[in-house]
């Protein structure tokens, strides 16, 4: 049994999460397309989100950790070198191409909604003839938007989805099925082609057994999760089913490859269990002490995409308000939890005015136990100045209380 205190935890979180150096990388080596790269392969993944009230989730996730980060570093990645690719894991994402051969077993989960089954009835109206005659414009025409194909709306509605045309529809669900990819975007609109001309064919070509495919993306999940139960290992890509994993775990115990595991919970009132990897633990445990300086991450930060586990590890209890009715939410649209050190040790929400030119601060709230002192604010006016210069605006308006 491998036994963690809280700390040792949260450090081995960080760590796994890309927030800490494992072995004191100097900053000045956290730039350029090189760092990117490296950096989406330490995570797994990188999540995307349209929502852009203060930055997109994926470019905010990156600039969290180097202040170097550069947006045009990744859409390099993306669009020139082929060297990540767009696609599906618990939600839209960017991965390593060097995945893709295993993702084709994702792809096959997903054709039968085996990961998301609410999305079979979003994606009803599309028959097998809309999918042929798409792929077919598309190998004659190459790349499309939605819009290109000129469809109407589908004939329904639904309260959680805007209605798409039928050719957006399509298109979506040929993509995350594999037979199409994002070969770019145009803004925010994404303009598809054959995945064959997307993906460096090195990586499209690829086959990998599905036993190879579940161990990896169990043994991935695992080594960022820490410590994790099968469940939680099979929801962190949403790549596998819970009994998978479970099997999974169990062949891992026998071997000697997995170990059971075991963390103190931030109210100390109990452990949470679950598995590890044997090996490699301790570089986690054991990596850089974590920086003072104060963070703000995303809401779609993958340090905190769990909010069970955020609440057990950090004794932070969060919840995205985005979908909340206005007069119903507790903080507000858009919260960012602020990281120092070990600590989340408070939220603010913010909002970018681009007519005002202006990072808008409509609230902060500091955690209980949480002393304000004129360090902290002083640290949370220093995160706010560089993340408004990074969303391209001249300045930062306080609340006034």
């Amino acid at each position: 049994m491998i036994e963690l205190s809280n700390a040792e935890m949260r450090q081995a979180l960080l760590v796994a999460n890309g927030l800490e150096p494992a072995s004191g990388a100097p900053l000045a080596a956290r730039r350029g397309a090189s760092w990117v790269l490296d950096m989406v392969r330490r995570l797994g993944f990188v999540q995307v989100d349209a929502v852009a009230a203060v930055e997109r989730a994926q470019h905010h996730i990156l600039f969290t950790r180097s202040p170097r980060y550069r947006r045009e570093d990744l859409r390099k990645l993306l669009v020139n070198e082929r060297a990540l690719f767009e696609n599906w894991t618990h939600d839209a994402a960017i991965l390593p191409s060097e995945v893709f051969p295993y993702w084709k077993h994702y792809f096959e989960r997903a054709r039968h909604f085996k990961a998301q089954p609410a999305y079979r009835r979003y994606f009803s109206p599309v028959t097998a003839k809309d999918k042929s005659s798409v792929l077919r414009r598309l190998a004659e025409a190459g790349p499309l938007r939605p819009r290109d194909l000129a469809t109407p709306k589908v004939d329904w509605h639904d309260p959680y989805f805007a209605t798409p045309t039928l050719a957006k529809l399509t298109l979506e669900l040929l993509w995350r099925t594999g037979k199409v990819a994002v070969a770019r975007r145009e803004g925010q609109e994404k303009v598809y082609d054959l995945a064959e001309r997307v993906i460096p064919p090195e990586h499209f070509e690829g086959e990998v057994p599905k036993a190879a495919y579940i161990d990896w993306a169990c043994r991935e999940a695992l080594s960022r999760l820490v410590i994790g139960t099968p469940a939680q290992i099979a929801r962190f890509f949403d790549a596998v089913s819970t009994d998978d994993a479970a099997r999974w775990c169990a062949r891992g115990l026998r071997r000697g490859e997995l170990a059971q595991a075991s963390y103190a919970r931030a109210d100390r009132g109990s452990r949470a269990g679950g598995f590890a990897l044997a090996a490699g633990l301790d570089a986690l445990r054991d990596g850089a002490q974590p920086r003072r300086s104060l963070r703000l991450l995303n809401p779609f930060d993958p340090l905190i995409h769990d909010r069970l586990r955020t609440r057990r590890v950090f004794g932070f209890d969060y919840t995205v308000e985005i979908w909340v009715p206005a007069g119903k939410r507790k903080y507000g649209y858009y919260v960012l939890p602020m990281l120092e050190g070990l600590k989340l040790v408070g939220r603010l929400d913010a909002k970018i005015d681009r007519a005002g030119d202006r990072l808008a601060v409509l609230g902060l709230w500091w955690e209980t136990g949480v002393a304000p002192t004129p360090g902290r604010r002083q640290a949370v006016a220093r995160e706010l100045e560089r993340l408004a210069r990074f969303a391209g605006v001249s300045g930062v308006t306080l609340p006034g209380r």
